[in-house]
């Protein structure tokens, strides 16, 4: 059976093959986001990841040891049998971890926020990378996978396709447009990042060919899996709950009294988040760091839906851990966040009239009367248009949600009038892998 590569707008009605190719669903995600390029990835300075003072590599394969220049030893440490070490032997390195710019180094460590990134420095040797373990020994870093007790990642990794079998997997395309990559049995791919994908029912795990946003590859596909952690690989910016934790509205911050109204999402749950906010909590007289949850999620929990529906789009920063996606910056500031949870006045609202006011140029634009946006893009733009009606002819709002109202409405307006093809809503996606 030859690869299919199917439509994005296919994907919630037929279960994919396990011995077929992934194809591409990123412009499916990239519509479905609502994030602005200023969310995407970038490079930030970072600190080390907190390590044990053990100093030493676990190899996951067995491993030659060399000399400075890439030559195998015929001794070290006095005798031959030191020059190849077995695989799962703990041994000691020569070096600290540093900190380093994220995504600069081929092998990396991860903090426990998954932001931040460090590395045991590495000697490369005719394009091959070398850690010290001293006394004039390297070893191959392809041979590791845990330094100190933690994973260690790779940028990327070379891994061999399977070969044509019986049961139909002859290679194929995927990826679309300058995606576009055609795949061969037996053929060496190398990937950057692991994710997954809706399958059915279900979800599969695939990996992404470097180079590429959307050409990915069902991890079946693949002879012998990467010896080392890739990263993960989303569309959305997704976190993980440390602990039982509260999805909250603004008002429900803002006035502690009612906080009963709150639904609670459970620990080790993750969450896609779109936004963040400082948000002044009165009961502690300071601004808190909040994540709006994301109206997108392809799975999703009850209670990450109830939240959804009841409008309780806000959780608490400090209860999460960062796990993959565009990594996001405060929306404001905790000056900003005092002096917006005031009362707000016609003035404050002036913004989010005007935005409600250009309803009849919105819902006359051929975008919002075309059929195949009933359930997609317009359902998004009326349920903004309704929030954000509430809030205005509220006068018990506070400013803090009155700017919220703004953002959301607008971010829906856009999304209508520049789509170019219907958007499936809550069924395509990437998720993260742990």
């Amino acid at each position: 059976m030859a690869v299919i590569i199917i439509s994005i707008y296919e994907v919630k009605y037929m279960k994919l093959s396990k011995k077929i190719l992934l194809s591409s669903i990123a412009s499916v995600l990239i519509l479905g986001a609502g994030s602005p390029v200023s969310q995407r990835l970038k490079s930030t300075p970072v600190v080390a990841a907190t390590t044990s003072n053990n100093n030493t590599l676990k190899l996951v394969h067995g491993a030659y040891v060399y000399n400075k220049k890439g030559q195998r030893l015929t001794k070290y440490r006095g005798s031959r049998y030191n020059t190849h070490l077995h695989k799962g032997t703990n041994i000691k390195y020569t070096g600290t971890i540093q900190p380093i710019e994220k995504d600069s180094k081929q092998y990396y460590l991860l903090n426990d926020d998954n932001y931040n990134q460090s590395w045991l420095p590495y000697k490369k040797i005719k394009g091959k990378y070398y850690y010290n373990i001293s006394h004039g020994g390297y070893i191959n870093a392809a041979n590791v996978n845990k330094i100190n007790g933690q994973p260690l990642y790779v940028a990327n990794a070379t891994v061999t396709v399977k070969p044509k079998d019986n049961h139909g997997f002859s290679g194929g395309y995927t990826g679309s447009g300058n995606d576009r990559t055609l795949v061969k049995p037996g053929q060496k791919l190398k990937v950057d990042c692991i994710t997954k994908v809706p399958d059915g029912n279900s979800s599969s795990k695939v990996y992404r060919i470097a180079g590429t946003t959307d050409a990915f590859i069902y991890i079946g596909n693949i002879k012998i899996q990467p010896r080392q952690k890739l990263a993960t690989y989303t569309m959305h910016t997704y976190v993980d709950l440390k602990q039982n934790s509260n999805a909250y509205s603004i008002a429900t911050i803002l006035n502690p009294a009612i906080t009963n109204k709150n639904i609670t999402l459970a620990k080790n749950e993750d969450i896609p988040v779109i936004r963040e906010i400082y948000v002044w909590v009165p009961k502690d007289n300071k601004a808190e760091l909040f994540y709006r949850l994301n109206y997108y999620s392809p799975e999703e929990s009850g209670n990450y839906e109830s939240a959804i529906q009841n409008q309780l789009f806000y959780v608490k920063a400090a209860d999460t851990n960062y796990l993959s996606g565009p990594q996001l910056t405060p929306a404001n500031t905790p000056e900003e966040a005092r002096t917006d949870a005031r009362i707000a006045t016609a003035a404050d609202k002036q913004d989010l009239q005007k935005l409600i006011d250009q309803e009849k140029i919105i819902t006359a634009s051929s975008n919002y009367k075309n059929k195949d946006y009933v359930n997609t893009y317009k359902v998004q733009y009326d349920r903004a248009l309704k929030m954000a009606k509430d809030v205005n002819s509220s006068t018990s709002v506070s400013i803090s949600e009155v700017k919220e109202a703004v953002w959301y409405l607008t971010m829906q307006q856009q999304a209508l009038l520049n789509a170019t093809k219907p958007f499936n809503g809550r069924i395509e996606g990437t998720m993260p892998v742990k």
